[in-house]
Parts: C-alpha cells; structure tokens; sequence
C-alpha cells in the first residue's frame, strides 16, 4: 500500500526527533513510526490574539495545512472549559510537544512486559506509545476528568489490539487495584510527588512527573523509591497542565502585576546575551538562578515587567523584592538590591548550580533524613518532605 500524506508526515516527524536527539532507543522510535499523531487529534484549539477568542479546528480528516501543524513540534490544545459563565474558556487537556514526549519516554525506559500507570489519559497518544512498547494489557492510564477519558477510547479504538486499560480515576490517587507499577508516568503538573504513587511502585520501578515548583519554573523529575523514599534527579524543564481534582478547572490566573516603585539596576549578565547569540544561554541562567533562590528559601515569582521584559522576581518579606531581567534589576530600595546581590554571590559561589545538578529525595514527613552537604536544602511541600542536595561530582556537556 503506497504511503499517504499523513503516513508521510508522521515519519518526517520521527525522522526529525531522531535527528534532534530527542529519540534515539528501538523501541520507542518503532512506537513512534507505529502510532501517527493525527490519529489521537480529531480536533484541536487555537487562540487567535487579536480576536482574543479561542478558534476550533477540526482535524478529524487533515488536509495539507492540518497535517503541518499536528506534525509540527508543538503542544496542541485539545480540550477548553468556562470557569464560570462570565470568564473566557481555559485550556484544560493538550497533546503534548512531541519532542518532549520522546525525551520523556525515554528518560522512562519502558520495557516489554513492564506494567506502567499513566496518571492524566490526555488524547491517548502518549498510552498508545506505552503500550507499543509494555505490549498489550501491560498499560493502565487514569484521569479524573470523563469526557477526556472518553475522547482517548475513542482514539484508542484504532489500536484496540494494544489493550490500553483506561480509568476514571483521582490521578493523586494513583490506582492501588492494578499495582504495584514497574513505570508511573504522571502527564500533568505537579506541585508535589504523591505519597500513593510512591506506595505503588514497585521495587526497582521508575517514577517520572513533571514538577511544578514555583510560577516559571517546572521541571521533570525521574527516580526510583526504596523504602517509601523516592530519590531521583531533574531531568529538563517542561510545563504541562495542572493535575486536576474532579470539578476543578484550568490553572490558576496570571499573577498581578509587581507593585512599584522600583529602581532599576543594570544586572550583572547584562551583555551577556546578544541578541544575535541563541537564546537558551539566558533561560538556562535565570532558571537555575530562580530555581536556587527557591532552595533558599525565597520567594519566587514570574512575571512580565512594565517595559515589556520578562523576569523572576524573588523576595524574602512583601517590601523586599528584587526582579532579575535579561538587562536590569528591578529592585524595591536598597533592601532589594541587597537582596539580589546576596543571592548573585551566594549563586556564584556554589559554582552556579543548574536544577538537574541536584539530587532529591522526598517522602512523608519524618521518613526523609535531613541532607549532609554544604548545598543541601530542606524543604516542605504540600504532601512529601524534601531534601536537595548538590551532586559531589558534576559534569556538563563538553561543548557549552
């Protein structure tokens, strides 16, 4: 049978994550070729800025333009809901960048014959992937939210021999029926790792979520539990949509505006980012920097500031504040600026630690013992203790 355009497609697309790096292992570049995008996305959203409206398109049947954008490297909107009669629908279900997808399995390392939990069924995609890999009956994917759970069985129909076990369930919950799990996959912001999920998994399983530790700044999480202990290390940056709660909706609006007046400072790293130069330099430092803040025990937020330039701010008491842009410091008084430089030092005396340099172990409280080192930090999130400490021996890529 001759190929088709959507076949086509697919294949340039995993053709292009192979290229990229961000898919590199048999099995999964086999799961990739195997399961076409499009075939999970019947329908997807698109926000147009200056109707400042939300526009459905259908893909059901993808013509040429349908096919550029469900194969192209982005997350896809697939599902919207009013948080109230009055408000502006919200985006509540994606599909996921598929580059980030493949960086994600892969950090996973699904095997045959593992038993995975998917918390957050999506469109079905990401389930159907799993269990080209796990084989059939090996995959188990809960959502809380049923139209979502029943748009992916309708996907999934088309690949009914692989035998995706979907179920309406609180994904904070995990699913104690099927477990324990060889490989949990949470597919939606966390603000925190779940006490179930570190009960379900079983010995020498893999644990991955993407955690949500402040505003701006959310990052992969993979390790293992022993002893009702998880230990794991950042793996890369992403955002997701929330973890949800039935009846809840979307994410939380955006933050207010910082309140003025603020002296603004040049910063320190100011030139040091061209225009000209690749863009990821800049946010690799802000993350880390925002990131060590937060272990530090400051208060991190991110916002758009008055002249247009995105930033972290970090605070220690509400007149405290200092706002860490590409080119200046925003500072409130003398206080804020101390407070920067402070933070700046202290960052740059630690050798300017990246969040994937840190090692962390989480737990309930009082199952976590506290951290050894000169850069560990203790930590309480909403339902595990944590403790971050910097890894003794670090290594970065040769050609940074």
């Amino acid at each position: 049978m001759p190929p088709t355009a959507a076949s086509r497609a697919n294949d340039a697309m995993v053709d292009r994550l192979i290229g990229l790096g961000a898919l590199w292992s048999p099995g999964l570049i086999a799961a990739f070729r195997d399961t076409p995008r499009h075939c999970f996305l019947h329908r997807v959203y698109q926000y147009q800025r200056r109707a400042g409206r939300w526009r459905e398109v259908a893909t059901r049947d993808p013509g040429p333009d349908e096919l550029r954008l469900l194969y192209s490297d982005r997350a896809l909107i697939t599902r919207l809901a009013r948080a109230s009669r009055a408000a502006a629908p919200v985006p509540i279900s994606s599909s996921s960048q598929p580059s980030l997808m493949a960086q994600m399995l892969e950090d996973l390392r699904p095997a045959p014959g593992a038993r995975v939990l998917e918390v957050g069924a999506g469109t079905g995609y990401n389930a159907a992937l799993l269990a080209h890999v796990a084989g059939p009956g090996q995959v188990w994917s809960i959502d809380v939210d049923r139209q979502v759970l029943s748009e992916a069985w309708d996907h999934l129909n088309a690949f009914a021999g692989r035998h995706v076990e979907l179920r309406h369930a609180d994904g904070r919950c995990g699913y104690a029926e099927a477990a324990p799990f060889d490989r949990i996959m949470v597919t939606a912001a966390t603000p925190d790792l779940e006490p179930a999920w570190l009960e379900q998994l079983a010995p020498g399983g893999l644990l991955l979520a993407p955690l949500a530790l402040a505003p701006g700044l959310a990052f992969v999480v993979c390790g293992t539990v022993a002893g009702g202990v998880f230990e794991g290390r950042l793996t890369r940056a992403a955002f997701f949509m929330p973890l949800r709660a039935e009846g809840e909706v979307g994410a939380p609006g955006p933050e207010a505006p910082p309140p003025g007046p603020f002296l603004r400072v040049p910063a320190p790293w100011a030139g040091w980012f061209e225009r000209k130069r690749p863009r990821p330099g800049w946010l690799g430092l802000i993350q880390s920097l925002a990131f060590y803040a937060l272990l530090r025990g400051l208060r991190v937020s991110y916002q758009s500031l008055a002249d247009g330039e995105a930033a972290f701010g970090v605070g220690e008491a509400e007149t405290t504040t200092c706002w860490l842009g590409e080119q200046a410091w925003h500072v409130a008084g003398e206080a804020g600026r101390a407070l920067g430089d402070r933070l700046w030092r202290a960052f740059l005396g630690a050798g300017g630690p990246w969040p994937t340099e840190f090692r962390l172990r989480a737990g309930p409280r009082g199952s976590v013992a506290p951290g050894g080192g000169h850069e560990a930090y203790e930590r309480q999130g909403l339902r595990c203790a944590q403790v971050w400490e910097l890894v003794e021996s670090r290594q970065r890529p040769a050609w940074l």
